[in-house]
Parts: C-alpha cells; sequence; structure tokens
C-alpha cells in the first residue's frame, strides 16, 4: 500500500484538489483542460491504489462508484444508491473505510459517512 505522497502526480493532484479544496470532476476538467472522464479515472486509479493490502473489493464499476461518493462527487439520488450499495455489502463496506481513512488527511471534510453493513447471516441449519 502506498502512501499517499507516493501517488503518480497526476493522480495526486486530482485527489487534493477534490478533497483538500471540494473541487468537482467537471471543475477540474476545465481547469486542468482534461475531459472530466480522465479526470475521474485519475481521482479513482489513485484512491484504488491506497487501498490496504488484503483488503478485497467486488467489481471495478462500483469501486468507482463508492469513490465517486468518497469524493463527493455524486448526486443525491446516487448518494442513496450507493449507500445502499455500501449497507448491503460487507466486503466493500471494509474496502471503503479503507480507503476513506487513507484520504481522510487530505480532506477539508472528513472521510465520508460509511454507512455499516448488515451482518451476513448464516442460513438456519435443518
Amino acid at each position: 500500500m502506498p502512501a499517499f505522497e507516493s501517488l503518480p502526480p497526476d493522480q495526486r493532484a486530482v485527489l487534493q484538489l477534490v478533497l483538500a479544496q471540494g473541487r468537482s470532476y467537471e471543475d477540474l476538467s476545465t481547469l486542468l483542460h482534461l475531459d472530466a472522464d480522465v479526470v475521474a479515472g485519475r481521482a479513482r486509479g489513485g484512491a484504488e491504489t491506497l487501498v490496504p493490502d488484503g483488503v478485497a473489493a467486488t467489481d471495478q464499476a462500483e469501486r468507482g462508484r463508492v469513490v465517486d461518493y468518497l469524493l463527493g462527487q455524486q448526486g443525491v439520488s446516487a448518494r442513496a444508491g450507493t449507500r445502499r450499495l455500501l449497507a448491503g455489502s460487507p466486503e466493500l463496506s471494509t474496502w471503503a473505510r479503507g480507503v476513506a481513512e487513507l484520504l481522510e488527511p487530505v480532506s477539508r471534510d472528513g472521510p465520508a459517512e460509511i454507512p455499516a453493513a448488515a451482518a451476513a447471516t448464516a442460513p438456519p441449519e435443518p
């Protein structure tokens, strides 16, 4: 797990601007003269690089969605959907907590709230 400072400069810069200044991907797209998808890709790639060793997560689309949530890049409806996703997946919730913890020192607003995932229940014994 690399430290935040060891991220590639383009990923580190985007994450710092999003977290410390509250910039949106669209704002940064204009500022950096890059497509918004490139900016989002740099933010997501940087956040995923920071994930603690041994902390797995589900598919890439879900991880990207959670990173956008952690970085405050979702509207109200999308945030609610991501919160439901996190509440339904202990693995993804654990992954999100690991990422949020590593991003917290850079964030002006502190970590995003991550809902507790419902505990997996064992099937009833016959």
